[in-house]
């Protein structure tokens, strides 16, 4: 991570528009102020825009400037050639809220919650809060952060600055795929006993399915015998059946057919009786044929006077109708004669003196009435040619005509009359003549039917006769030989399901035993089966056993602290060389002897990260030492420490930032300090170093000067 560009408002004791940062325009510089003037802030607020953590800890609304409600910081960085931008900001109103921001360029890569951007930008950076605490950020009062911890965390804390996380998370993963394969060979175990204990029942299987084949076959045997016991009794019931059958359909044919016989008796009778008394009436209908062809030649008279009255009705009407047309013809020579009459009249007055028109009431002129005359002349002639074709002759012939036939069509009413009275008188006879027809033909169809019956009684008799004859040849006990029959079937067959019943019981045990012996033999495949299974799963659990190991603090990781312990250790006690003129050294353990023995009688090994410290007089505690010779030993360390970030796959922090820590050196030390600093610049690619000394401030070439007034801090950079 190298820093670009720092912006901030209401951030601490910098109020709503301090200027921004600029990081690309120094590559060492040094933050220098009064005591509280802001010189730490400006790390503050950097260190919380990117973890939301500042040296007040994780909370925020106390970093809120004096009488603001709003804060915010925007910190832009570089890595791996990308620009990032980093925006936080904090709201007090009402419960608070706090927003985060995270940009690639134009591209937002903000997330839905704080929680997850947070974590995406530690997952960028490859960089928690405390390993930059714990090595390129020397706080101010935290420089001996990394030498006072115990030897556990400062082996987190540089497993953290090697990244060995991952091996973290392979070690977690072999130790899960343990436990997956330890469950696996758990199962296995239970599954191998049941399978064990299923195949020391082989033999009491075998001698089971010998039984009960034994016993199927006996009552195979039994089932045979009683099949064929059940089919004779059914062929006898068949045949006791279809003549016990034959019997009921013959007594039931007898009734049938002496009942019809009876019937035809009954009915003869009957018939004979009805024909007698139709005869009787024929007798007295005797006479009825005569009156009824005097109704006849009546009926053709009346006929004959109808079509004469209607031919004069219609000649009448004819002679009618041709009057009126002649009438007609009559009016309109009428009208033409009075129409000719007028206009001669009218033609009369146009030829007199002082003649007037007669439309229009005016006198009339010479060519008016020149013209008038003309018109009056056409209209009579046309009038005249009009009266001319009036002709009525035609009409006056057809009326002799019609006149003449009327006189032949003489129709006499009262004769008319008095043959319909006589129709009338003789309608009863022909309604008795079709009463007479009627009878006739039932009579006639009622001795048909008597001579048809007669055969059939014949007939019907001998059916009769025979049938009875049969039913008296027939057995009398028929039904109860077999109803004997029937109970003798039923009580074999009941027999037979027993026995059936035991056969398919046996059937199935045998069938289960079959099953099992079937299942012996697939257990015995399926035993060698996970005994191998077994054997792969411990192998596979003994390579996950050696993976969790290698994989653990005290394997790879362990190997790869290793390898970095000499080059801190190279690195610290080049920079003490430099710092105490060779007077100091340090030694880094990461193995001790137990203060216990084994059970070898030697004492054992334990991991460790012990930080020895020497000098002319020999290895002294930490505690032994002056301040200024602490903070030179923590200084060495930690840029040790620094360096070996900045060369970290990931992280590259190419950022290091000292606040404070030069009052504990006096004027020789502070020099060596700022000669250390320029040693390892090119190792960074940005040093900021914070003092309130005024003279150590001058041997930085630019410096960012802060100052406080009563509006806030503010600063401005010198030597750019």
């Amino acid at each position: 991570m190298i820093p670009v560009k720092l912006k901030l408002s209401n951030f601490t004791s910098y109020a709503e528009n301090p200027p921004e940062l600029d990081f690309t325009k120094f590559k060492l510089a040094a933050i220098s102020g009064l005591n509280g003037a802001g010189k730490s802030s400006l790390l503050d607020a950097i260190t919380w825009c990117i973890w939301g953590v500042s040296r007040a800890g994780d909370s925020a609304d106390s970093l809120i400037h004096s009488g603001a409600n709003e804060m915010w910081v925007d910190f832009s960085f570089e890595l791996d050639g990308h620009t990032y931008i980093v925006k936080r900001s904090r709201l007090k109103k009402g419960n608070g809220s706090t927003a985060l921001e995270f940009w690639s360029n134009s591209h937002n890569l903000t997330e839905g919650t704080i929680k997850t951007t947070q974590e995406k930008i530690i997952n960028c950076l490859h960089l928690t809060f405390e390993t930059f605490t714990n090595s390129s950020y020397l706080r101010q009062g935290h420089a001996d952060e990394f030498t006072t911890k115990g030897p556990t965390d400062r082996k987190r804390i540089l497993a953290d600055i090697l990244g060995l996380s991952h091996y973290d998370l392979l070690e977690e993963k072999a130790k899960e795929k343990i436990k997956e394969i330890q469950s696996k060979l758990q199962l296995l175990e239970y599954q191998t006993l049941e399978i064990e204990a299923e195949l020391s029942q082989k033999e009491d299987r075998s001698e089971k399915k010998k039984t009960a084949e034994e016993t199927i076959s006996k009552v195979e045997e039994k089932i045979k015998t009683l099949e064929e016991k059940i089919k004779n009794l059914q062929d006898k019931r068949e045949t006791l059946k279809i003549a016990n059958e034959q019997k009921a359909k013959l007594e039931q044919n007898f009734l049938q057919n002496k009942k019809e016989l009876e019937e035809i008796i009954f009915q003869g009778k009957n018939r004979k009786v009805r024909i007698e008394a139709l005869k009787q009436e024929l007798e007295k209908l005797k006479g009825v044929a005569v009156e009824v062809e005097k109704l006849k030649d009546l009926e053709k008279q009346k006929r004959k006077m109808e079509e004469i009255r209607q031919k004069r009705t219609e000649g009448e009407k004819e002679l009618s109708e041709i009057l009126g047309q002649i009438n007609l013809k009559k009016q309109k020579k009428e009208q033409y004669q009075n129409e000719i009459e007028k206009l001669q009249k009218q033609l009369k007055e146009t030829k007199r003196e002082g003649a007037k028109c007669p439309i229009c009431g005016q006198e009339v002129g010479r060519e008016e009435k020149a013209h008038v005359h003309k018109n009056l002349t056409a209209q009579i002639k046309t009038l005249e040619h009009k009266l001319s074709k009036i002709d009525y002759a035609p009409e006056e012939q057809k009326i002799k005509k019609i006149e003449s036939t009327l006189k032949d069509l003489i129709f006499d009413s009262n004769k008319y009359q008095e043959t319909c009275l006589k129709l009338q008188s003789l309608e009863k006879a022909q309604d008795q003549k079709e009463q007479m027809l009627k009878i006739q033909a039932t009579l006639a169809s009622e001795e048909k039917v008597v001579s048809e019956m007669r055969a059939m009684f014949v007939n019907k008799k001998a059916q009769v006769d025979t049938l009875e004859k049969e039913i008296v040849a027939l057995p009398s006990d028929l039904p109860e030989k077999l109803s004997k029959v029937s109970l003798e079937i039923n009580g074999t067959e009941q027999e037979m399901t027993q026995l059936r019943a035991e056969e398919k019981e046996a059937q199935g045990m045998l069938g289960q035993i079959n099953e099992l012996i079937s299942r012996t033999a697939q257990m015995e495949k399926l035993q060698k089966q996970k005994g191998q299974e077994k054997l792969m799963l411990a192998k596979d659990k003994e390579t996950y056993e050696q993976l969790a190991l290698a994989f653990g603090k005290k394997g790879i990781q362990a190997m790869i602290i290793e390898g970095a312990i000499p080059e801190i250790e190279d690195e610290a006690n080049k920079l003490l060389e430099k710092l105490t003129e060779g007077r100091m050294k340090i030694t880094l353990l990461t193995q001790r002897e137990t203060k216990t023995k084994l059970e070898s009688g030697e004492k054992g090994l334990i991991e460790t990260l012990d930080i020895i410290i020497s000098d002319e007089m020999g290895e002294r505690p930490y505690e032994m030492y002056s301040g200024g010779e602490a903070f030179r030993v923590n200084f060495a360390i930690r840029l040790a420490i620094s360096k070996l970030l900045t060369h970290r796959a990931g992280a590259k922090l190419q950022f290091l930032v000292i606040d404070e820590g030069f009052g504990s050196q006096d004027a020789p030390g502070r020099a060596k300090l700022v000669e250390a600093i320029d040693a390892i610049k090119n190792d960074f690619e940005k040093i900021l170093v914070i003092t309130h000394i005024e003279e150590l401030k001058e041997e930085f070439p630019v410096r960012i000067e802060v100052s406080k007034n009563s509006m806030g801090s503010t600063f401005e950079m010198a030597g750019v």
